[in-house]
């Protein structure tokens, strides 16, 4: 035995090269069967799988089960806040519809539109073009004072005013477009209330003159009538404000939108003046 060498150290290295040669032979043993392994692990798969699919499917309905659970407490959720809007709206509804018959019945007492001071009564006309009347841009209509239409009338279509009666016949009348030269009408900004007159030159754009508060008018703004001249009522709409090229203010008619075929006309009454001779009544 060497100095210093522990005395067990002999058997450690027996050990040790028994276990070696142990596993040397184990593995070179375990390399023939290795295919008849494989196959007894297919068998077991073979046998497991159809096993495993049984109970996948109460497995997976279980899961599905807890998932729909959720899934329904959600909806449930979901169903009484959309009930809950359902309530207020009905009773905002009821509000409307209630709000609307009172409208309906101050229309009919005062026999005007409240929002234009239009007559509810309109008479439905056919526009066609006149080619060679006395004005560039005027239309013909199938209606007449036998229909109950009179000089002045505001002309409308569906988008919006086209122009006024100047002419009446029995059965036809004669229409001064707001494009025609000839044309001056009392405007509005529907946004500043601000004022103005819409001047025909006979281009599709007619232009705004004597403009009160410049300031106040912008591009992109929509015209109305301002029923300021008491020839047409107030609010309807005309068209939007544009800047041309020069820098001044016209106005892209409503009416150019689509063409011009069917038409009403509002009997509008203007407001006339008093009588001077009229005796004066005393309060």
């Amino acid at each position: 035995m060497r100095h210093g060498e522990h005395p067990n150290s002999g058997w450690t290295r027996i050990a040790l090269s028994l276990a070696v040669i142990t596993s040397c032979l184990l593995i070179s043993f375990n390399r023939g069967p290795m295919r008849e392994a494989s196959n007894m692990e297919m068998a077991t798969q073979g046998t497991v799988t159809p096993l495993v699919n049984i109970f996948a499917g109460p497995l997976r309905s279980v899961e599905g089960f807890f998932g729909s659970l959720s899934d329904r407490a959600q909806a449930l959720k979901e169903n009484r806040r959309l009930q809950e809007e359902l309530v207020i709206l009905r009773d905002k509804q009821s509000r409307y519809e209630n709000l609307a018959i009172k409208v309906a019945r101050y229309e009919a007492i005062l026999g005007v539109d409240t929002e234009t001071d239009v007559p509810l009564k309109k008479i439905a006309a056919r526009a066609v073009g006149e080619i060679d009347g006395p004005f560039v841009r005027s239309l013909l209509l199938n209606v007449g004072s036998k229909d109950d239409v009179a000089t002045g009338n505001p002309v409308m279509s569906v988008e919006g005013l086209v122009g006024h009666v100047i002419n009446v016949g029995p059965r036809s009348s004669r229409v001064l477009r707001l494009s025609d030269l000839n044309s001056r009408i009392a405007v509005a900004s529907a946004r500043s209330d601000t004022t103005a007159i819409l001047a025909g030159d006979n281009s599709p754009d007619p232009k705004l003159s004597f403009i009160n508060q410049p300031e106040n008018w912008a591009e992109g703004d929509s015209v109305i009538t301002s029923g300021d001249d008491g020839a047409l009522p107030r609010g309807l709409a005309i068209g939007e404000v544009i800047v041309d090229e020069a820098g001044e203010m016209r106005v892209v008619l409503s009416s150019r939108r689509a063409a011009i075929d069917w038409v009403w006309v509002s009997p509008y009454k203007r407001i006339a003046p008093p009588l001077e001779n009229e005796a004066e009544v005393a309060p």
